[in-house]
């Protein structure tokens, strides 16, 4: 009787939509630099903040002077193993000028630190050619389609724009529904940015 019980328990969770089932297992807090030359954008850093759980295991594999900061040689181990890995989720970095998307853009610069006790990661992006946001829309969603992770911009100061030419430019995030994934259950935090 206990076998048929499980057994209809298991039917029960496999007839469950995905979404249902998904969790998250890493949590990143997101702030993003709109990076300006010249009065026009010409790319991005990102600084994700990771959560306790896997600061604590990434120290114990890469903090090797166990001082709980992270070297420069540490920051580039540590990149070295990681980055391969997140290109083959596009480093959760998804922009688009004027519809047009750049499913290729790759970190120009890798920056692993801690802060607060708190890892980080400072990914610097390059757009393919700088654009005119005062003539075309940009759009960037910092996101793990596969919800393995959840970012989330954060609370205070998630995005600022900076760099020549910034002045009277202005970022904005935004819930993005039209663009939910994981079966429609989560909605993206899209960026853009207006200049007078």
């Amino acid at each position: 009787m206990l076998r048929y019980s499980i057994l209809a328990c298991v039917a029960v969770l496999l007839l469950l939509p995905r979404a249902a089932l998904a969790h998250p297992h890493v949590f990143i807090d997101n702030r993003v630099v709109l990076q300006f030359e010249g009065g026009k954008l010409a790319g991005f850093r990102t600084d994700w903040r990771f959560d306790e759980i896997f600061t604590e295991d990434m120290l114990m594999q890469f903090d090797k002077d166990g001082d709980g900061a992270i070297s420069t040689a540490e920051s580039e181990a540590m990149g070295s193993e990681t980055l391969p890995n997140l290109a083959g989720f596009r480093y959760f970095t998804r922009a688009s000028v004027d519809g047009t998307d750049f499913p290729d853009l790759a970190p120009e610069a890798f920056l692993a630190r801690v802060e607060e006790g708190a890892l980080h990661y400072e990914l610097t992006f390059a757009l393919p050619q700088p654009i005119d946001p005062r003539q075309q829309k940009l759009r960037l969603e910092i996101s793990d389609r596969d919800y393995y992770v959840e970012v989330l911009m954060a609370e205070t100061d998630p995005v600022r724009v900076e760099g020549e030419g910034s002045a009277g430019c202005e970022a904005t995030v935004k819930d993005d529904p039209e663009n939910a994934y994981y079966e429609g259950f989560v909605i993206p935090q899209a960026i853009s940015v207006q200049c007078r």
